[in-house]
Order: C-alpha cells, then sequence, then structure tokens
C-alpha cells in the first residue's frame, strides 16, 4: 500500500461545490480522504508527509489540445520561440547545424515573426541557405501551419501534389516559405520515430511534469507522419507497454485512420487510465498566422484571401459519418467563422447516426465563432475546445489585429461568450506554450469582457471540464474521494492575486498518488 498525504494547506477539490479542505490523502493511485487535517491523517497508515504551509492544491492539470512529442523535440533540436529577431533564430539554427552531421536535417520549432522587429518579416529560403548549404533546415512556425526551408530541404522533400502550398516569388522560384500541405510534407519528412519518438516523449513528460500537467488529450496533425502507423502511437504504446509512461494520455487519431477505426468497430475511450483511444482529429481550415483559416471577408494584409479550407464540406461529412458508425469521439480544427459554420453544419447532419445520447463532438480552436454558431453549440451539445494562451497574440499589434483589422481585438476567442451560452468550455495549450498556468493568466487577465474568465472558471476548464471533454469526469478533473490521484501544489495562490497568475510557479506534481517532481526551490 502506498500513501502520500499533503496536510494543512487549501485543498481546492472543484467538486460542485467548490468545497476547500486542509488535507488530502492519497492511497494506490486514488484519493482516500480529503477534509480537515486531524481525520485525513487519522484514515492514514504508513503515509510519505508533505507539510503545505498553507500552500494551495488543485487537482492535476489536463491539457485538452496538445501535441506532446512536440514538446519534446523542442527540448531535442531548436525551439526559437523566444527570440527576439531575425538574427538571433538564425544564429541558434546555425549553433544546431555546426554539431548535427553534414546531410542530416537541422531543425527549429515556434518561431514566431510577428513578435519581431517589422522589417524582419517571416523566414525564407535565402536566409537558411546562409545557415547551411550541407544540410537540409527547417524551421516551423509556432501555428505549425507554415514552415521555413532551404534550398537543400526543398530538393530534400516531396511535394508533388502540393504545390498551391509553396510560396514563389514574381518569377516562379520557391521562396522557402510552405503553408498547409507543404508544411506537413516537411513534418513528415522529419518527424521522430522509433528510439528518438521514445526520447521525445521522455523530455516532453518531464516537462509536463514541471508544469503541473497530469493529463494530456493528444492531437494528431494535419499531415499523417507515416503512411502506415503512427511513430507517435507507437512511442505511446511502447511507454505504456515499459510501465514508462508517466502521463495520462488520450490521443485522437488522424482523419486517414478513420475507415481503419471504425472498421475495428473501437469507440471512444477504448484504452485504460494512462492510455485511451479519444477518436477521431479532424481538419476544416488552416490558421490566421499563415492566412490559411477560413472567414467572411478576406484578410486585411492579404484582400485577395478568405483562407483555406483544407478539408471540403463533403469530405468532412464522410468522415463524421464513417467515426459516427463506430460511436467515435470527433475533435475538428476549425478557427475562421465559415470554418464553425461549416463543420457545424456537417455535425449536425451526422447527430442521429450516433447510438450514444451523447457523442461530445469537439471543435477545436473556434477563434472566430459569432454569436449564431456559439448558440447552435449549445443547443447541438458541441464541446468547445480552446486555447487561452492565444491571447498572447490578441493585443494592439497582436496577429489578430494585423491579420483582421482592429475590430478583431475583442472578438477573439471569446471564452465569456462562450461560458455564457453554456457551451462545455476545454482549455488546452496546443503547445503554444504548454504550461496551463499561462494560458490560465491570459483568460483570467484577458483584455476584453468577452474574453475573461474568473479564476475559478479557468481552472475549471484545465481540470474537470478538459475531463468531461474527453469522457472521464467520473475518473479524475477533481479531487473528491475515489477519484484519480492527481493533483498539483502550487507556490502562491491564484485567487488571492489573479493578476499575477503568470508568476506563480508548480511546486509540487502529484500523478498516480505519487510525487513525479518536486521543484528545488
Amino acid at each position: 500500500m502506498t500513501e502520500l498525504l499533503l496536510r494543512d494547506g487549501a485543498v481546492h477539490t472543484f467538486d460542485d461545490d467548490r468545497s476547500v479542505v486542509e488535507s488530502i490523502l492519497f492511497r494506490d493511485g486514488r484519493v482516500a480522504a480529503a477534509g480537515d487535517t486531524e481525520p485525513v491523517e487519522a484514515a492514514a497508515t504508513d503515509p510519505q508527509t508533505v507539510d503545505l504551509d498553507g500552500r494551495v492544491v488543485l487537482p492535476g492539470f489536463n491539457d485538452a489540445h496538445t501535441h506532446l512529442l512536440s514538446v519534446g523535440i523542442d527540448q531535442l533540436e531548436t525551439d526559437l520561440a523566444d527570440t527576439d529577431d531575425r538574427a538571433e533564430a538564425l544564429s541558434m539554427l546555425g549553433e544546431n547545424a555546426a554539431t548535427t552531421e553534414p546531410g542530416d536535417w537541422v531543425l527549429g520549432y515556434n518561431f514566431d515573426e510577428t513578435t519581431w522587429p517589422d522589417e524582419d518579416g517571416h523566414l525564407t529560403r535565402t536566409d537558411l541557405d546562409a545557415v547551411s548549404e550541407d544540410h537540409p533546415v527547417a524551421a516551423m512556425r509556432v501555428d505549425g501551419h507554415a514552415a521555413a526551408v532551404n534550398s537543400l530541404a526543398l530538393d530534400r522533400v516531396d511535394l508533388d501534389g502540393v504545390e498551391r502550398d509553396v510560396n514563389r516569388n514574381d518569377d516562379g522560384t520557391p521562396t522557402g516559405v510552405l503553408v498547409e500541405d507543404a508544411a506537413g510534407r516537411v513534418k513528415q519528412a522529419t518527424y521522430p520515430r522509433g528510439d528518438k519518438a521514445r526520447r521525445a516523449l521522455a523530455a516532453a513528460t518531464e516537462r509536463a511534469h514541471e508544469l503541473g500537467v497530469t493529463s494530456v488529450q493528444n492531437m494528431s496533425g494535419l499531415t499523417a507522419p507515416q503512411e502506415f502507423g503512427s511513430p507517435i502511437h507507437a512511442a505511446f504504446f511502447g511507454a505504456w507497454r515499459d510501465d514508462e509512461l508517466g502521463l495520462r494520455v488520450t490521443f485522437y487519431l488522424h482523419s486517414g485512420k478513420a475507415e481503419s477505426l471504425s472498421n475495428l468497430e473501437i469507440a471512444s475511450g477504448f484504452g485504460d487510465d494512462w492510455l485511451r483511444i479519444g477518436g477521431l482529429k479532424t481538419f476544416s481550415d488552416g490558421s490566421l498566422g499563415a492566412r490559411t483559416g477560413k472567414i467572411s471577408g478576406t484578410y486585411v494584409d492579404d484582400p485577395d484571401n478568405d483562407g483555406t479550407m483544407v478539408t471540403t464540406e463533403s469530405e468532412l461529412r464522410e468522415l463524421f459519418r464513417t467515426a459516427a458508425r463506430a460511436d467515435q469521439q470527433i475533435a475538428t480544427h476549425a478557427l475562421g467563422d465559415v470554418a464553425v459554420d461549416t463543420v457545424l453544419d456537417c455535425y449536425e447532419a451526422v447527430l442521429d447516426d450516433y447510438r450514444v445520447p451523447d457523442p461530445r463532438l469537439r471543435i477545436e480552436h473556434l477563434e472566430l465563432a459569432t454569436d449564431a454558431a456559439i448558440a447552435r453549440m449549445a443547443d447541438l451539445g458541441i464541446v468547445a475546445s480552446m486555447q487561452p494562451n492565444f491571447l498572447q497574440w490578441a493585443g494592439e499589434d497582436g496577429i489578430y489585429e494585423t491579420v483582421l483589422g482592429s475590430e478583431a481585438r475583442g472578438g477573439n476567442n471569446r471564452f465569456r461568450s462562450v461560458r455564457d451560452a453554456d457551451v462545455p468550455l476545454a482549455f488546452g495549450s496546443d503547445t503554444m506554450p504548454i504550461g496551463p498556468l499561462h494560458g490560465i493568466h491570459h483568460s483570467v487577465n484577458a483584455p476584453h469582457d468577452t474574453q475573461r474568465l474568473s479564476v475559478d472558471e479557468a481552472i475549471a476548464a484545465y481540470t474537470r471540464d478538459a475531463a468531461y471533454a474527453e469522457f472521464t469526469e467520473d475518473e479524475k478533473g477533481t479531487l473528491e474521494s475515489g477519484k484519480l490521484g492527481d493533483a498539483v501544489v502550487l507556490d502562491a495562490n491564484p485567487f488571492a492575486e489573479p493578476e499575477s497568475i503568470a508568476d506563480i510557479d508548480i511546486d509540487i506534481t502529484v500523478i498516480d498518488g505519487k510525487i513525479a517532481y518536486e521543484s528545488s526551490t
């Protein structure tokens, strides 16, 4: 029998009554008791004991939309997220090239040119040719829908059939900027496999523990890494078999696996407390940063462009019918208002095909949903899976204003509007970045009323409501007796100082009733 006692703190159970108790006891991976210190201590036999000294305890964070191996890849390759300008990004890629065997890929991730000086702009083939002519070089934009590559990479990657997504100069030569399917070919060519995938998963798990993440809902990307099988799933299953998974994972399979999954009649929830199938992940449109989100009107900095439906309406309907045949949940990427409306039309058309009364179909991102779309979601029982950290681009001169105009400032990521319409709301990171407290900070301190949530609402979206989004609300998301023993201990109180949530650190992460991470400070 294994016991862990957290005593004399403020344990926010996040039950329906929002009970706050002094102490909590975990036994054999479950919550055994929660309440006043004396009776909880009396319920213990021989526990490992942590004195909280008044610190706040929350249920473990559940990232409802992430790409876990991407987090690990950032640790293994070059993470460009915090670069201040083009020169710094290129310098970091050059350092990578200097320690990489000639002919092997040099990879960078998460660059965001909107945070650089205006004159810098997007990375190009010319920039990356200067990094190396002996290595294929690729840098992925933070949204994952655009990439920059050098000349050797252009020669290395098969772009047949996706030429429309290859950006070209007036003379027809490729600029090195690739979007959507073409960017997907780069990801497909460079995705880690085998031992490297396992190392990326281990690195991602360690990082998740540091940030208080105990569960993730892993979303397949637009492009399947390989035609048969998946290195992502192979890494998950390998770690699960070896008892080394370390996080509770629900994974949503690539739409290309729809027929195979339904033919096996595997419904959502197949698996155990550590590794489960969530259902099908599909895409409707692209991203705002790549100017491929499908919107009404056009982009202010590209007035002939209204975005891209990367999957046609007829293709979506067929995918949804296939998923409904086996009662699989569907999670569909849709951020532009036109894309959201299209997905809702397709969802409504297949709801009666489900044998289960509550399939909890999901829309991922939902950045530009209209009032009418939000009302339809409430009527249809559709889950809103949204990313509060996207508000980092919602201020003056941010990407929303750059591509949509100043009127977009309060019209994107309207978490308040979604909550007020009684649409189930789950929060995830999309790995931009992965830390839940970063996203919670942005939603609590959002610049506009339509976006702003209370501290309780924001934390709930990352715990109990995220569990609802994956059908696990009976097992996790709260610290009630019998629930899974996943929790985080914070070094400060977010309810007392909401304006300072961004400065809060994780002191302890508990998974399965055991300490998985403890801060050294």
